[in-house]
């Protein structure tokens, strides 16, 4: 259980006492893909880490059935920080593949970080950088950004992240439908399929089933940064 520990990058700057108390207090559970972690307005009485997989924080949009994608978060991440202030969860977190998490159970989570400095540094960091993201996101979605760009910058943060290197380029490792991408971007489905086949008739995108290949990475970035 360590050595799992261990490899979730959040408690890589741990020592191993601290990381001895957290397995202690842990468990470790595999999901599936479609499967709910925990939903908006639940109570909830763990911290989750995901140590295998690929989920979404998302929230409902209660008028039409869909969502707005908020975070698309991998290996080595926690998923609900936010839980110490002790209100129900503001967001749903479901599982786009099959996963493996570690649970830890709050009120014995909070002892330690009552001990720990570097434990409660850590989830200030976290944090922050789940802040930044937000407030990049915040931005490429204001009016000065057009849709074209904001679903290159998308699609080339998600090769980054979750890309498999093949012989046509990046894989996004996840099944992707341009009706996600809509809920991420916050736009119209109809909307992002024509801003696609913009990207895709310029060969930097690929689309196979419903996984995408990033052909030329520099070059989608490119077309964020530099299109006029």
């Amino acid at each position: 259980m360590i050595n799992n520990t261990v490899n979730i990058n959040f408690f890589e700057k741990l020592d191993k006492s601290t990381l001895k108390e957290i397995q202690d207090i842990s468990m470790i559970k595999d999901y599936k893909k479609n499967d709910m972690l925990f939903c908006e307005k639940e109570k909830l009485k763990y911290i989750y880490f995901i140590m295998q997989g690929v989920v979404s924080i998302y929230k409902p949009n209660r008028t039409n059935d869909g969502k707005k994608v908020l975070f698309i978060l991998g290996n080595g991440e926690i998923l609900n920080e936010t839980i110490l202030d002790n209100q129900p969860s503001a967001v749903s977190c479901e599982f786009l593949t099959d996963g493996k998490v570690m649970i830890a159970k709050k009120d014995e989570f909070e002892k330690i970080m009552q001990r720990n400095f570097n434990l409660c540094q850590t989830i200030i960091l976290s944090l922050i950088s789940r802040e930044k993201r937000m407030i990049h996101q915040i931005k490429n979605s204001l009016h000065t950004v057009t849709v074209d760009r904001q679903l290159a910058f998308k699609l080339w943060k998600l090769a980054k992240d979750f890309g498999t290197l093949t012989e046509k380029g990046l894989e996004i490792n996840f099944d992707l439908s341009i009706t996600y991408l809509a809920e991420i971007l916050g736009n119209k489905r109809e909307t992002i399929s024509r801003q696609l086949k913009i990207l895709t008739s310029k060969s930097l995108v690929e689309i196979s089933k419903k996984r995408f290949i990033v052909k030329n990475l520099d070059g989608l970035y490119n077309y964020y940064k530099f299109k006029e």
